[in-house]
């Protein structure tokens, strides 16, 4: 469990596109402050969470406990919110800031008011960018505003000038995600044809990686759990450590919960998110955008590729030369290795007859003392 979502709210004030926000059926709501302490209290207790994302299916500024919430992990866990922007007033951005908020992740989903209106559920344009280049102003040094682009059919054809946009207004980590269909609750392929991965593939670093806790305290399976089937635990009631044990069985299983079988969302292998040194975003991005960007990052992961055959080449070259280094000083040590045994065995010999030379004086020695004593007897 690398990061613990928390569901500030499942309640939003919109309606966008890409979002089947209208079919879910778990309660609706807000977290209260009580709910949210005993949450917090075992997560910072537990003492391995790496961020708290305040996401979930809802917008979380709805929640005026927001900066409090953020507040409660200021200078213990880093923090994040995920926002439409429609409440970034800037009485409202400088409340997040001071709580000590890290990163807010906007999503922006057009280039002009016609797509952008369309995608994010009526949602001024206008307003919108005027929220946001204040944001980032506000944040210069204090927060870290980034962008999430939401690849759909409606977006497709207008990514680079999304790009511009944002970074027009001052945003220039922006992340481009493949539109997916939230657990087979967005129906129909008008706004998301993303195919759905093989059944034989079980892997989901979503559920491996993140703990999802709704608004009432339940730990359920993930954020697209719209019918809170997916009930891991409450943490409310329940010990964290039992909690996370308990994933850790249900892991590799594949499709557990009902919404599993149908998801298609790239995020499932964000563990290994990256191709050729590029993160999976910059392909998104690429492939949709022009193919002059597409042909780039081939052309990239090719040298890439190349440097990488080249440095192993390099290193195999430098091991054959050490290793007939180490060849010729064995043979060197064997060879003086010989030589000493070869002095050893003469010294031994030498000793050998020293000491048998030394014997035989010895008995000359006794044989004329033995006389010596006879002669004086008789």
């Amino acid at each position: 469990m690398n990061t613990v979502e928390i569901e500030a709210t499942n309640e939003c004030n919109t309606r966008c596109l890409h979002c089947p926000h209208e079919t879910i059926t778990r309660p609706k709501g807000k977290m209260t402050w009580e709910t949210f302490q005993i949450v917090a209290d075992k997560v910072l207790a537990y003492g391995k969470t790496q961020g708290i994302d305040f996401a979930g299916m809802g917008e979380p500024t709805l929640n005026p406990n927001l900066p409090r919430f953020i507040e409660y992990f200021r200078g213990k866990i880093p923090t994040y919110i995920t926002t439409n922007a429609s409440a970034l007033t800037p009485k409202n951005v400088e409340r997040l800031i001071e709580a000590g908020l890290g990163t807010m992740i906007i999503s922006y989903n057009g280039a002009d008011a016609e797509t952008y209106e369309l995608m994010m559920g009526g949602l001024n344009f206008e307003r919108a960018e005027k929220y946001i280049a204040d944001a980032v102003q506000r944040a210069q040094g204090r927060m870290e505003v980034v962008a999430n682009v939401s690849v759909t059919k409606q977006t497709r054809p207008k990514l680079a000038e999304i790009r511009r946009r944002l970074n027009d207004l001052g945003i220039q980590k922006i992340s481009f995600s493949l539109c997916h269909n939230r657990g087979g609750h967005l129906k129909g392929d008008g706004i998301c044809d993303t195919p759905i991965p093989p059944r034989s593939i079980k892997r989901c670093d979503i559920f491996d990686y993140t703990l999802f806790v709704a608004w009432t305290g339940e730990v359920l399976a993930c954020c697209h759990d719209l019918d809170g089937v997916g009930k891991i635990g409450n943490l409310l009631t329940d010990p964290l450590e039992d909690i996370v044990r308990y994933k850790e069985s249900l892991r590799g299983q594949g499709a557990i919960f009902p919404m599993c079988a149908s998801c298609n969302d790239l995020y499932r292998f964000s563990g290994e998110a990256n191709i050729a040194g590029k993160p999976v975003s910059d392909w998104v991005y690429a492939l949709h955008a022009t193919q002059s960007e597409l042909a780039g990052l081939y052309t990239e992961a090719l040298r890439q590729r190349d440097a990488l055959i080249q440095a192993h080449a390099a290193q195999a070259d430098q091991a054959r030369a050490e290793a007939e280094h180490y060849k010729q000083q064995l043979a060197d040590a064997e060879a003086r290795l010989q030589a000493l045994e070869e002095r050893a065995q003469r010294a031994e010999s030498l000793v050998a007859a020293y000491e048998q030379g030394r014997f035989i004086r010895l008995m000359r020695t006794l044989k004329q003392a033995t006389k010596h004593t006879v002669a004086r007897g008789s």
